[in-house]
């Protein structure tokens, strides 16, 4: 059985960032976020290590206290296999100013085991850290996060650059001579022209009356599934403030009912960077950034690491378009009329999340204003 559950975490980040991002689109990817945020609260003292682990979604009340460590790295590792298939671009990057002397168990911990790269930077010289830090970070986030030197300040001590690149690829393809430029409603009263994909087949648009939408699952490769959420119009928020008292499972799993339909989906890319500090406090974590933390794992020096900013940047992509691993037998649509396949269009805003099926934790999350 999964021991992460990080769905509560996903719905409480996600809600912050549509805060502080009205009207744009947003994507992150809550695994990925969950895999950096552990490394950091594992080398904390025991009261900050709980809340960040609890606020992940670790039960840590089903393990014993020697065995937090071993476990919670173990469920983060076997979910980073899970999608190894696919083959996504994600890691980090550990920035540690080179006056604090590195642990070699943490430097081995986190290349092992959370796919962190570590490297000593001097950051009393802004030009310095630049000419060391910007070229790589920006390399490895394909040119989305460039200028970290920039936010070092005197206190400063470390900077996790955290990235994750990935493309969804459905189970089933689409059409790509299907695909056609269909009008999509950003607001009321503007309207955009997209690339929209469309597929006949049977699928399972559930109507749920108390998220204000239908939710649809699209099943994708790696172990994945997409769930789609389209408000009615003008209810986004109302669906956004009920999602987040809803409970994940009850619409994750498979639906029963299955209807023919002719799906409209719109392609998309969503990309970013965002700043977990303005968030983490408010999440359940405010120790982090305090010396009550007592972070101790990651230097030589006895005395602990204060964090007064941790600047974890991530870069995320996550791109969706024709792209499948078989194609649907559709001979028995041949000869029917297209009337027989009434259209389910995603033409407005909508949400969406990608969840591993043996896990069900969270992949990505986020809203697609604008594709």
């Amino acid at each position: 059985p999964a021991f992460l559950n990080n769905s509560h975490f996903a719905f409480s980040l996600y809600r912050r960032m549509v805060a502080a991002n009205p009207g744009k689109n947003i994507v992150f990817s809550p695994l990925s976020f969950s895999i950096r945020l552990t490394l950091l609260a594992l080398q904390a003292g025991p009261a900050a290590c709980t809340q960040v682990l609890e606020a992940l979604g670790f039960p840590l009340t089903q393990v014993p206290g020697h065995g937090v460590h071993a476990r919670c790295s173990q469920q983060l590792l076997a979910s980073l296999l899970s999608l190894a298939a696919c083959q996504p671009h994600m890691g980090s990057i550990l920035f540690v100013d080179e006056r604090q002397p590195l642990a070699q168990r943490f430097v081995d911990i986190a290349q092992n085991l959370h796919g962190t790269e570590v490297f000593l930077i001097p950051f009393g010289s802004k030009q310095v850290a630049g000419e060391q830090m910007d070229p790589f970070a920006s390399k490895m986030t394909h040119y989305e996060i460039r200028k970290l030197a920039q936010e070092l300040t005197p206190d400063t001590v470390l900077i996790l650059a955290n990235y994750i690149f990935f493309k969804g690829t459905w189970k089933i393809l689409f059409d790509r001579k299907l695909t056609e430029i269909r009008p999509f409603s950003v607001r009321e009263g503007v309207k955009v022209l997209v690339p929209m994909m469309q597929r006949p087949g049977w699928f399972q648009p559930q109507r749920f009356y108390h998220l204000h939408g239908y939710v649809l699952r699209l099943p994708c490769t790696c172990h994945t599934t997409a769930v789609f959420i389209l408000p009615h119009t003008g209810k986004t928020r109302d669906t956004e403030e009920a999602l987040m008292r809803e409970n994940f499972d009850a619409w994750s799993r498979s639906f029963p009912l299955s209807s023919r339909r002719r799906l409209y989906f719109p392609k998309f890319t969503l990309s970013g960077t965002s700043q977990l500090e303005q968030f983490l406090p408010s999440m359940g974590m405010p120790d982090i950034f305090s010396y009550r933390a007592g972070i101790t794992g990651i230097s030589l020096q006895s005395i602990p690491l204060k964090i007064s900013r941790v600047s974890s940047a991530q870069s995320r992509e996550l791109t969706m378009d024709e792209t499948g691993a078989e194609a649907e037998d559709t001979s028995a649509f041949r000869f029917l009329p297209r009337s027989y396949f009434p259209p389910f269009h995603f033409n407005r805003p909508f949400l969406l999340l990608m969840f591993e099926e043996g896990s069900g934790n969270l992949l990505f999350m986020g809203k697609v204003m604008n594709p």
